[in-house]
């Protein structure tokens, strides 16, 4: 009952969290709807062109400042945590967290994460550290509550707007409180608790000293007047009827509504405040979208654009490679550039991160071109270009930056996932898009930022070592969708700002000349649209083929021989003897792994086995093989102790069930629980059933009996493999089989035995097969089996997995495996999961998890449906 209710709870909790914004900005909307329809997007974007160049660089400046403000955060909690590391290097991660969390928003949780991650390399980590990040987050929100104190306080002018909205005075209200919560903190121990802070006996525990509040209110008061600044500055420019007072007021409610609506960044939420402010101003509705979208790009886009470009420098190629291109290929002041911003940084932790980065960048380059594109240009700038191009080629360069603008949303995915061919073809498009930018319209600004990501991807090409990516009939179709909604999102856009602004019609000769007509747009909407389609077809047909997986040959046999010797196997060693996996060695043959192929899916069968340097070694060595051929590569029943090993080169995990292992100093048939086995032995003792033990070579006549038996237990079902051992007679010749026979002498069931390559420490169970009708035959085998190893100084008896068993028990486990525990419980009609659990538990087993390792970005479900297919046979 409490588990359905804790169901309940936890699911009401995530509808709750996604209907709350959208009915906050549902409302919004009701708000601000006659003033929204009210915008002129024409008149806007003129707007936005009449600013100067200067007064791109004034807000440039100050909104880069409002970010650098930030800093304080990390270096109080630098100083904060005892830590050292280099001013510039605090820096740049805090520069990094910051454009992020101002993009992102998410209540400060994408900056925690972010600083969480990049500061782990200088060996901040654990739950000290953790309390730290915790105390900075929540000191977040404390320079806007002094702020919005301030307005209540009437420092802020805001010409009776929270009057006539009383829901707004009530939001204000209670972000005003807030400061004075976070400063008692300390004498809240509940609410410390609650919010998953220590208490003071585990702070002296975690050697911290008392948190900074004060400073850290300090820093967050300087963010939020920064911002609050930017946005003045913008309304200054904007050469709006608005002072200091009146800006400062506006900014602050909508920062409140903001926060209070839980959209990341504000989304929305902030823009509709702004409106609603102007609009009680009597102000019109374009100057308050001109001013939002100077707002946005200066201090939200451009700072995390930089950020972007700083977390591409968060990886490090080869060490002699990068030192010789520095010496040969770079420029000195590129040089110092990288010794400013000490890059390349201390080790590869992030290179996830940063090529993430770089695949955004690309991405937003593609934006900016369709921007570029679908927004009229400066007619001065064309005018002056027109003195050296002919106005077909204005066109068709026009054409051409639609085009690559299209093409570089689609070739960002390649670049997020390291593929060779999609850094070629994003180099290519990031020139054409600046030659582009250049020729129709002279777009000067916009081609710098593409240059300067052509700049960052070329100093990054070594990590682009992947043939291919994967790219399915589905991924195929979703790519073309998003290319539809683009250009529609284009087309709108285009057709919304393509007419001549009120008041303008002194410069009808000039829009006549050199804008394109709706009809125009639309051409180059549908030939780019075309044009992409076309190329995504060609690009889905000739995904290149993963090469075939090779069988072992005698060298493979006689390394393996060698390699057992010098280290221990595990409990699935003796199944690549059965000849049907490929083998993948390391370099110095040091360590290797056995898997199975079906379709762009690589199965490595447990654990690698060799030195344990090599085995890391050669983890990432597998995965980078099925990355270069957009294959995924996952780990078939690993242990729990190796998880670390897989988690670090980038695996989630599913746990298959547990493996039962018996403690054989420990096995006895006394005891109640026992009952029924001693049972069933004295029964087939009393009828003359015998056990024996055979090795190899084994005779015709015993070979043709096993056969027999197993025939029968089949049933004309097909022989599983891979992961479970299948009759072969090469197969069986090499390791012992128990034989139960019957009083004429018949094999009545037999089991084979395989080594577990460990100095004779372990021992474990491969084929079982039996009679029909022999009831409880199988447990007077595995008795006698169990018995035999004891008697031959073996100390561990493996009795093979039992699939599903304790999986998915927990109300917190994944949805997965929630499925999975259904399926074990429900799905004893298709696979006796339940049975085979009970079967061994007669004998007292220890239970080890094992667990599938399988890539973070792989489909899960087609993982599982194809691991079972290659474990039944099924190519």
């Amino acid at each position: 009952m409490l588990n359905h209710l804790s169901r309940f709870t936890n699911r009401f909790k995530n509808v709750f969290k996604l209907l709350l914004p959208v009915a906050i900005l549902l409302f919004l909307y009701t708000q601000t709807s006659g003033f929204i329809k009210e915008i002129k997007p024409a008149a806007a974007l003129h707007l936005l062109k009449h600013l100067h160049w200067i007064d791109h660089i004034q807000l440039a400046a100050i909104c880069f400042l409002a970010v650098a403000v930030m800093s304080g955060y990390d270096f109080l909690l630098i100083k904060w945590n005892q830590a050292r590391v280099p001013k510039t290097a605090v820096f740049k991660i805090s520069w990094i967290a910051n454009s992020f969390n101002n993009a992102m928003g998410f209540a400060g949780l994408t900056g925690a994460g972010l600083r969480v991650t990049l500061y782990r390399k200088w060996g901040l980590q654990g739950p000290a550290w953790l309390r730290s990040l915790v105390y900075q987050s929540l000191s977040a929100l404390t320079g806007l509550s002094i702020l919005a104190i301030m307005l209540l306080a009437g420092i802020w002018n805001d010409h009776s707007l929270l009057a006539h909205h009383l829901w707004l005075y009530l939001a204000v209200i209670l972000i005003a409180a807030y400061v004075v919560i976070f400063a008692s903190l300390g004498r809240l121990p509940r609410l410390r608790n609650l919010l998953g802070l220590a208490d003071k006996e585990q702070e002296e525990e975690l050697s911290l000293s008392k948190p900074p509040v004060l400073r850290m209110i300090a820093t967050s008061f300087a963010e939020w007047l920064m911002a609050g600044l930017s946005f003045w500055l913008i309304v200054h420019l904007m050469h709006l009827d608005i002072g200091l007072r009146e800006a400062m007021s506006i900014f602050v409610v909508a920062a409140v509504a903001g926060v209070a609506s839980f959209v990341p960044s504000g989304l929305g939420s902030f823009d509709a405040i702004v409106l609603l402010a102007f609009q009680h101003l009597g102000l019109s509705p374009d100057q308050g979208l001109a001013v939002l979208v100077l707002y946005r790009i200066f201090y939200c886009f451009l700072p995390w654009a930089a950020g972007l470009a700083l977390a591409t420098t968060e990886w490090i190629p080869g060490k002699e490679r990068w030192t010789q291109t520095q010496e040969q290929v770079l420029k000195p002041a590129i040089k110092r550039w990288h010794t400013v911003w000490n890059w390349p940084s201390q080790s590869a932790v992030l290179s996830d991160i940063s090529t993430w980065a770089l695949s955004a960048l690309v991405f937003i380059s593609g934006i900016l071109l369709l921007l570029s594109s679908a927004t009229p240009g400066s007619w001065h700038r064309m005018h002056l270009l027109e003195q050296f191009v002919t106005p077909f080629t204005m066109k068709g360069s026009h054409q051409l930056a639609v085009l690559i603008g299209l093409l570089m949303l689609m070739v960002s995915e390649g670049i997020r996932f390291r593929v060779k061919r999609a850094y070629f073809l994003a180099m290519v498009l990031l020139i054409g898009g600046t030659f582009a930018l250049i020729l129709k319209g002279f777009e000067y600004e916009e081609a710098i930022f593409l240059l300067f990501v052509c700049l960052l991807l070329w100093l990054s090409k070594d990590r682009f070592n992947r043939k291919e990516a994967i790219f399915t009939l589905r991924k195929t179709i979703g790519w073309a969708a998003i290319s539809l909604i683009v250009m529609v999102l284009y087309l709108s856009l285009g057709l919304s700002t393509n007419e001549l602004p009120p008041g303008l019609l002194h410069h009808a000769k000039w829009y006549e000349r050199y804008t394109l007509k709706d009809e125009d747009l639309l051409r180059e909407g549908i030939v780019a649209l075309t044009v992409s389609w076309i190329l995504l077809t060609v690009r889905r047909i000739f995904v290149p083929s993963l090469p075939p997986a090779p069988p072992p040959g005698p060298q493979d046999w006689e390394k393996l021989q060698r390699l057992l010797e010098q280290h221990p196997g595990n409990y699935l060693t003796h199944l690549l003897y059965m000849g049907d996996k490929s083998f993948m060695w390391t370099p110095d043959h040091k360590a290797v792994l056995a898997y199975g192929r079906i379709g762009k899916i690589l199965v490595a069968l447990g654990d690698p086995i060799g030195d344990p340097a090599s085995i890391r070694q050669l983890v990432r060595q597998f995965r980078d093989y099925a990355d270069r051929y957009a294959a995924t590569a996952v780990f078939y029943q690993v242990k729990a102790d190796q998880l670390p090993v897989y988690h670090e080169y980038g695996y989630r995990f599913f746990k298959l069930g547990e493996e039962a292992v018996v403690e054989l100093d420990k096995f006895q048939l006394s005891g109640r629980r026992k009952a029924d086995l001693r049972s069933a032995c004295n029964k087939y003792e009393r009828n003359g059933f015998t056990f024996d033990i055979l090795k190899p070579p084994f005779s015709t006549k015993l070979l043709a009996e096993l056969k027999e038996v197993s025939d029968e237990w089949l049933d004309e079902d097909k022989e599983k493999g891979f992961s479970l051992g299948s009759y072969n007679e090469a197969y069986l010749e090499l390791a012992p089989v128990a034989v139960l026979r019957d009083n004429d002498g018949r094999v009545a069931a037999f089991a084979s035995i395989m080594p577990v390559y460990d100095n004779h420490k372990s021992i474990s169970i491969d084929l079982m097969r039996h009679r029909d009708g022999l009831s409880g035959v199988m447990d007077v085998l595995f008795v006698h089996l169990l018995q035999w190893a004891k008697s031959e100084g073996y100390e561990v008896f493996n009795l093979g997995m039992a699939p599903l068993a304790s999986v998915g028990e927990s109300v917190y486990a994944y949805r997965g495996e929630q499925l999975a525990r259904w399926v074990f419980l429900k799905g004893s009609h298709f696979y006796g999961f339940q049975g085979i659990r009970k079967f061994k538990d007669k004998f007292d087993p220890a239970w080890e998890p094992r667990y599938l390792a399988f890539p973070q970005n792989g489909l899960f479900l087609k993982l599982i449906i194809q691991v079972t297919r290659l474990i039944s046979g099924k190519k």
